[in-house]
């Protein structure tokens, strides 16, 4: 029998996890992402790969090495690279001996979702997986909805984007939402997983929400860019005019979209005199430092505030 695993993804982990069981599935919980699994994943990696592929090869691993015999990835079919994941960490696996079966999820595409997670258990229904999924997101919203209601009166509002793993897996961002908030910021972070669902849709169905934000933001950079590189640009003018004091995008070091607009990104904090720091993340990153650097980025937001200066 198939027991399924697959890499982690933040605090949305464990409700993936369930859902895949409710639908039948044997499942194994993927392990916690720690020091070892960032070392494995980055041994057996490409050189200049992303830090995402590194650390869910990393995962992967450890999860056969657990008994997993199937490993569950999505397959974008967009412009960022992440499409390319499976089929490479698939040769490097097998490479290595292992011996399992590699079962991807196109996500881009509603109709082969529902198809792919149906034909992974032929007993379940179309009824029960649609079923399963209204759950799942109605689950994930709640989820979003009580992050995002935390220090809503606060002084200072602080804006997160970026490349969607580092921003929602905590293990790699080191858990910089709660560390915001311990801090005393309010924290929107726009791309948790239901506003990705919402922004997956709209692209579906060529609905370009924040039009006002998207015209601006196309001044910037008028070309599409992979990822969600593009629309960070529509929500950063849309933090800007809705005076948030100040932004941190996370990035993964050698993310080629996220690279690719940082002079972009430059531009808009000095047109709208919004702070934006730029924090790119990979394998060398030192905690300490990265919290150094967002206590020192709340401490100066804070200065501005006093100061009158800022929004």
């Amino acid at each position: 029998m198939q027991k399924i695993s697959l890499p982690r993804f933040g605090k949305y982990t464990n409700l993936i996890v369930e859902t895949l069981e409710n639908l039948g599935l044997d499942v194994l919980p993927p392990p916690p992402i720690t020091r070892r699994t960032i070392e494995l994943g980055t041994k057996y990696s490409p050189e200049q790969v992303c830090y995402p592929f590194k650390v869910t090869l990393g995962t992967m691993m450890e999860a056969l090495d657990l008994g997993a015999n199937a490993l569950l990835m999505i397959d974008t079919a967009g412009w960022c690279i992440l499409r390319c994941y499976h089929v490479v960490q698939q040769q490097i696996l097998e490479d290595l001996g292992y011996n399992f079966k590699m079962i991807t999820i196109n996500i881009r595409q509603p109709l082969k979702t529902l198809k792919g997670l149906k034909n992974m258990n032929s007993k379940t229904s179309t009824l029960k997986v649609i079923k399963e999924l209204i759950r799942f997101f109605k689950k994930v919203r709640k989820m979003d909805r009580l992050e995002n209601a935390i220090n809503k009166n606060s002084e200072i509002k602080v804006g997160i984007a970026g490349e969607i793993h580092v921003v929602n897996e905590n293990a790699v961002n080191m858990d910089i939402v709660k560390k915001l908030q311990n801090l005393g910021a309010y924290v929107d972070k726009w791309l948790g997983l239901f506003n990705g669902l919402i922004h997956a849709l709209q692209l579906l169905s060529h609905i370009k929400g924040l039009r006002k934000y998207r015209k601006i933001a196309w001044k910037y950079f008028p070309e599409r860019v992979g990822g969600h590189a593009g629309e960070n640009l529509v929500r950063l003018v849309k933090y800007a005019e809705e005076d948030y004091d100040g932004v941190i995008i996370l990035k993964p070091f050698n993310c080629n979209p996220e690279s690719i607009i940082e002079h972009a990104i430059e531009k808009i904090g000095h047109d709208y005199d919004m702070p934006i720091i730029q924090i790119s993340i990979d394998e060398s990153t030192s905690e300490t430092h990265f919290l150094t650097r967002i206590e020192s980025f709340i401490d100066m937001l804070r200065m501005r505030k006093d100061a009158g200066t800022g929004h």
